[in-house]
């Protein structure tokens, strides 16, 4: 299960594990099951003051274990849902539901995420305000949106795992980790789920960036929001699972809506004003929990 966090990289992450013969995942991402059973899954609608804003979210046990009724031989069984890792009854229902359970978190530099997650909210037109530097105002809906400034507090929510599960039990990578050597990490997480390690999926492609749409018309035809791919789901179910079960046809419109997004670069000053202000302590924290070094993180 991999808990977050999320603009980390796991959309990708997810990609690379389907590739795997011997691991099931769900094909919904993100079914924030264990955050959202028996409560109401919000309809899509565009105000900025929605805190969860996932309408394909699983809020029933019948239809999350319909999930993984295709499971075959698949020696690993995993799904990909970030809202876990900040989401304070997750934790308790993750030990219940599932207490031998790996789990997996990718930890991004707490202000590069909040600012991957803003320009994410660019693209589809929802962004919480028009000025990323109000994220500095603690009064303002960056804090209280609990996938915006919040989200970044790593150290506290990963305790509560830590709380509950054996260390053994949970896996922690770093961005930068992915983005460097995408293959090894995926070796080491195919070894810590018990599958073959030796296997090598195609880590070459980024999925779910972030960005300005650059032209409009375009995204309207391939957009992830778009007319024709709603049409499409809409229509024919199984067009949409044959695309999605092609490596190349996914690779081609990966490939060609990031060519469709711009994203200004976040000033350095504004970086290490914000992670001063906001994260410094819990970066800290963050050190002595996973007993790594990330003074890069506060330069």
């Amino acid at each position: 299960m991999i808990i977050g966090a999320g603009k980390s990289g796991t959309t990708s992450v997810y990609e690379y594990l389907k590739q795997h013969p011997e691991v099931f995942m769900s094909e919904v991402k993100e079914t924030n099951f264990f955050a959202l059973e028996g409560k109401e899954v919000k309809a899509e609608d565009n105000s900025p003051e929605q805190t969860e804003h996932y309408p394909w979210a699983i809020n029933n046990r019948t239809a999350y274990e319909a999930l993984f009724e295709n499971v075959k031989s698949e020696k690993a069984v995993g799904e990909v849902s970030p809202m876990y890792l900040y989401n304070a009854e997750a934790p308790e229902k993750i030990k219940e539901a599932l207490p031998n359970v790996k789990l997996i978190a990718i930890l991004r530099q707490p202000v590069d995420r909040l600012y991957s997650r803003y320009m994410h909210l660019v693209r589809e037109n929802r962004q919480p305000s028009n000025d990323f530097r109000d994220a500095l105002r603690e009064d303002s809906i960056w804090w209280r949106r609990n996938d915006l400034v919040s989200e970044g507090f790593y150290a506290r929510y990963l305790h509560r795992y830590y709380d509950l599960f054996p260390a053994s039990q949970i896996k922690v990578f770093l961005y930068d980790d992915l983005r460097n050597d995408g293959s090894r990490v995926m070796r080491e997480i195919f070894d810590f789920i018990g599958v073959d390690a030796d296997f090598v999926p195609e880590t070459g492609t980024t999925y779910n960036q972030s960005g300005k749409i650059k032209n409009k018309r375009f995204d309207a035809l391939i957009g992830q929001n778009s007319v024709l791919v709603k049409t499409v789901s809409r229509i024919s179910p199984n067009m949409v699972k044959t695309i999605k079960s092609s490596k190349g046809l996914k690779k081609l419109v990966n490939s060609l809506r990031a060519k469709n997004l711009e994203k200004a670069p976040l000033s350095n000053e504004l970086k290490r004003e914000m992670t001063s202000s906001i994260y410094q302590s819990e970066i800290q924290k963050l050190q002595l929990l996973l007993n790594r070094n990330l003074e890069h993180w506060l330069a």
